[in-house]
């Protein structure tokens, strides 16, 4: 029963509400998780990144990386981009948006089999 739960968590789209960083240039806004796809979008700015574009996802904390403070969702590509993420959700929100990012890769792997 949880994988299902899990499976459902997936294929819905979700928003979180984010700061983020691209090319040195930060935006306030919101992320949208899709089955396989990631939109970072703000006022100005909107970027989109297919899962399966994405070759190494991890949490940062060391003082630099962060943005404002809180700690950062580090996304690089398969074409060498980093893109960073910090969390507006509050506690245990980037966590929990890791752990989506996550279930995503797995998925579009498991399709790509």
């Amino acid at each position: 029963m949880a994988s299902l739960g899990r499976s459902y968590r997936v294929r819905m789209k979700s928003a979180f509400p984010v700061l983020w960083v691209w090319r040195d240039d930060p935006y306030t806004g919101r992320l949208e998780l899709d089955r396989d796809r990631i939109t970072l979008s703000s006022r100005d700015r909107k970027l989109s990144l297919p899962v399966e574009a994405l070759c190494q996802v991890e949490v940062r904390r060391a003082p630099a990386q962060r943005i404002r403070r809180l700690p950062v969702l580090a996304l690089r590509t398969t074409g060498g981009d980093l893109v960073r993420i910090a969390s507006l959700g509050g506690a245990g929100s980037l966590h929990e948006l890791a752990v989506a990012i996550g279930e995503c890769r797995g998925q579009a792997a498991g399709n790509g089999a």
